[in-house]
C-alpha cells in the first residue's frame, strides 16, 4: 500500500465492508478510503481502477451452517460486494468473469492447449482404471475445488499433490470430491512465473530432492532466484494470461528433459516470497497500473 496514494485509494472485502460502504444507490457508490476521506463511484464520476485480490479472507466462513441465518448474513454481504464489482465505472485489472473463470484448472488446461502450450495428460474420471490406461498405473491428483479445508478441530489442512496408484483408489468414488489426475512429470526445475499486463518475471527452484509439490518443503519456500533464462516460458505465460483475460497471474510451470510444461495459474496467488527484485518489481508494476501511470 506504500506505493499508492492514501487519498482515494479503497480496500474492503466481504469482512470489512461495513467500515468502508458508506451508501449505494443505482446511480452512485460512496466508499471510504484509507485516509478516512469519501470516494464517490458512478457514471458522473470518473473511471476507478481496481484489483480484486479476494473476496473475502480465509476461513471468514467458518463453522457457518448452509442454510442458517448466518449463512444468509454472509449471503446478503456478497450479494452487495457483485454490485459494486460491476459498477460499470470501475476498470479492473481483472473483470469478474474471468476472473472466476480462470480458477477452474480444467478451464485453463483447455485454454493452455488452444495456445499451443504443453501441458501434461489430465483427466477427470470415475474410474481409476480408465486413469491408469491414459496417465500410467502412477498419476498425481489435485482437487478441482479449495487446495485446504479447516478440520473439525480448527487446524488448517493443506492438500499437497502427491503421485497415488490406480489400485490405492479401488472402491473409491473419484467424483464424491471431484479431482483431477494428471501425468506425473519429471520435473529438473520449478519455475514461478507472475505476469501484470504483458510483462512477466520468473523465478526457479531445483527440484532435485524436493517432492512432486514444492510446498511441502519449508525451505523451498524461500529457495527461489530470479531468472531470465526462459523468456520463452514468459511469453508463453503472457499469452495464457491474456487468452484467460487476468491482468495479473502466478503461474507454475515445470522443466523437464521435453522443456517447459504449464501446470497451474492463480489469478490472485502469492508472489510476495519471491526474490526482492521481482517482489518489488511486481508490486510496483501492480501499483502503477492502479494509479493509471
Amino acid at each position: 500500500m506504500d506505493l499508492l496514494p492514501a487519498r482515494g485509494t479503497v480496500v474492503f472485502d466481504a469482512v470489512s465492508m461495513s467500515d468502508v460502504v458508506q451508501w449505494l444507490d443505482p446511480a452512485d457508490i460512496r466508499l471510504i478510503d484509507i485516509s478516512g476521506a469519501t470516494v464517490t463511484l458512478g457514471a458522473d464520476q470518473m473511471a476507478a481502477r481496481g484489483w480484486i485480490r479476494r473476496l473475502a479472507p480465509a476461513g471468514w466462513d467458518s463453522g457457518v451452517p448452509l442454510g442458517s441465518h448466518g449463512a444468509a448474513r454472509l449471503s446478503s454481504r456478497l450479494a452487495l460486494l457483485a454490485a459494486i464489482l460491476r459498477e460499470p465505472s470501475l476498470i479492473w485489472l481483472t473483470q469478474v468473469d474471468p476472473l472466476f473463470a480462470s480458477e477452474n484448472k480444467v478451464v485453463q488446461y483447455r485454454t493452455a492447449l488452444a495456445a499451443g502450450i504443453r501441458i501434461p495428460a489430465t483427466a477427470v474420471s470415475s474410474s481409476s482404471g480408465d486413469l491408469a490406461a491414459k496417465l500410467g498405473d502412477s498419476f498425481v491428483l489435485k482437487p478441482l475445488g479449495p487446495g485446504h479445508f479447516q478440520k473439525p478441530d480448527g487446524s488448517s489442512q493443506v492438500l499437497y499433490v502427491k503421485a497415488v496408484r490406480a489400485a490405492e483408489l479401488a472402491g473409491t468414488d473419484l467424483l464424491d470430491a471431484p479431482f483431477l489426475a494428471q501425468q506425473v512429470v519429471a520435473a529438473d526445475i520449478h519455475l514461478r512465473v507472475v505476469t501484470v499486463g504483458r510483462r512477466a518475471w520468473t523465478a526457479e527452484l531445483d527440484a532435485v530432492g524436493l517432492p512432486i509439490d514444492w510446498r511441502e518443503h519449508k525451505s523451498a519456500h524461500h529457495s527461489f532466484a530470479a531468472t531470465d533464462r526462459w523468456p520463452q516460458v514468459e511469453n508463453a505465460a503472457a499469452r495464457l494470461a491474456a487468452a484467460l483475460g487476468v491482468g495479473y497471474s502466478s503461474q507454475d510451470w515445470l522443466i523437464d528433459e521435453d522443456g517447459p510444461v504449464f501446470v497451474d495459474l492463480n489469478p490472485g496467488g502469492q508472489w510476495l516470497f519471491l526474490p526482492k527484485p521481482i517482489a518489488t518489481s511486481v508490486a510496483r508494476s501492480l501499483a502503477d497500473w492502479l494509479a493509471g501511470r
